[in-house]
């Protein structure tokens, strides 16, 4: 798969040309360079790390991605925000085994190429190594989550034999995109004939688009209805959040969000913070990020909303993979809604040794009010301790929630403990 080079496409337009050097197997990454019109157009993908006025894209010079060890894989970030996670990683992997490609002789332009239009956000890539995936087809959920626990747990039958064909193949196409260690999978939804299709092309406009995390089936943390009840309280903390619910298949029950990256089927930019700002590991280098962009106040208070919540309700997997903005065609750049919200505390493990994954006031544990309204003040957050008593009140009916959602009780007798705990630091 050497030697791949890719056309880079936003909203049809052509923004560049990417392509994997290996001349020097000491310096080999990607190289990029812009397409001159589309300098033209004025949309800035990458504003912070790539801009459009900066004198390498304006005069076209080779753009180098840097060392594919890193954690971009060699790529301008912009573009590695479109490579695949843990589960689309898994898929790729199983797909390279039975196909006898060696996934050490992949670029990460190759893996671009293997993504192809079934990116998150906006930005396809060309070629793309999945044929015919403009067709749009029917999902059959229960078997591809049958088949996805397979590969995910690479058992020995998960093969590409005759009959399991079609199933890869579907497997790959909706699946191989999103982020996150979770078998997922990217559907559009009928909702009123209950019709269920692929949702990577544009569908009629009753169709909804959606990312279905299939259920862990674990006994103690069912992180479907999990995330389900979390969604619900960050709504009610006052946490923009995306339409989410469960919906049944068989025996099985698993979580639905509606995609904000689609609006009325049509494509919407988006960037991690990663991409947008390099590895992130503080909330206020993301405070940092919305003032460059100088983006409305209301996206600095929800930011903060998500802060506090995250350290009040144990969700620890608060990364900079977790936090994104959107760009429309008239180059304006909002915060995404939020998004991978759920309890993350491992249960093996104290909670007091568990921190955040992005600190608070240079703290990732023992995080307290006064670390919380530190930050707000220096961000100029307006009632800092009301939006707090906000967040707090919803947390502390966490057990209602979880119970209203069908979790069992003894992930709840593990869950409510620690968030009691950090309920009362907080409030002492």
């Amino acid at each position: 798969m050497n030697g791949n080079v890719v056309k880079v496409v936003l909203w049809g337009k052509t923004v560049g040309y990417l392509s994997w050097d290996k001349t020097n197997w000491r310096t080999e990454s990607s190289i990029f360079q812009f397409d001159r019109e589309f300098i033209s157009l004025g949309w800035d993908i990458s504003p912070l790390r790539l801009s459009l006025s900066s004198t390498m894209a304006r005069s076209g010079i080779d753009i180098r991605g840097g060392n594919p060890k890193n954690v971009f894989r060699g790529l301008p970030p912009v573009f590695a925000d479109s490579l695949p996670d843990h589960w689309g990683n898994s898929l790729f992997r199983s797909w390279a085994k039975e196909h006898k490609v060696s996934v050490k002789d992949v670029s990460a332009v190759d893996y671009l190429s293997f993504i192809g239009k079934r990116g998150m956000g906006a930005l396809e890539y060309y070629p793309a190594a999945i044929e015919d995936e403009d067709l749009p087809f029917d999902v059959d959920v229960t078997r591809l989550y049958e088949f996805a626990k397979s590969v995910l747990e690479d058992r020995s039958e998960t093969r590409f034999t005759t009959d399991r064909e079609l199933l890869w193949q579907d497997l790959i196409k909706l699946g191989t995109s999103p982020g996150g260690k979770r078998p997922k999978a990217l559907i559009a939804v009928n909702p009123a004939e209950g019709i269920i299709k692929s949702g990577q092309v544009l569908l009629p406009p009753e169709y909804e688009y959606y990312v279905l995390k299939y259920d862990s089936e674990n006994d103690l943390f069912p992180y479907a209805r999990m995330e389900y009840s979390y969604s619900r309280m960050c709504r009610d903390a006052g946490v923009r959040m995306p339409y989410t619910e469960l919906r049944s298949f068989d025996k099985a029950t698993h979580f639905l969000a509606k995609r904000f990256d689609r609006v009325d089927g049509e494509k919407v930019h988006m960037q991690s913070l990663r991409a947008m700002n390099g590895e992130t590991g503080s909330y206020e280098e993301a405070f940092d990020v919305i003032e460059r962009l100088s983006l409305d106040y209301e996206y600095k208070e929800q930011l903060f909303r998500r802060m506090v919540f995250n350290v009040i309700g144990g969700n620890i997997d608060d990364h900079d993979k977790n936090i994104s903005f959107l760009m429309d065609k008239s180059g304006i750049w909002s915060l995404a809604p939020a998004y991978d919200v759920v309890y993350s505390i491992d249960p093996d493990t104290l909670y007091s040794q568990k921190g955040q994954s992005m600190s608070v006031n240079n703290k990732n544990q023992g995080i307290t009010v006064n670390d919380l309204i530190t930050v707000a003040r220096h961000y100029s957050i307006i009632s800092p301790e009301r939006i707090i008593q906000q967040v707090m009140d919803i947390i502390s009916k966490a057990d209602e929630y979880l119970r209203q959602d069908g979790v069992n009780e003894s992930a709840i007798k593990t869950i409510m403990p620690e968030l009691n705990e950090k309920y009362n630091e907080l409030k002492a």
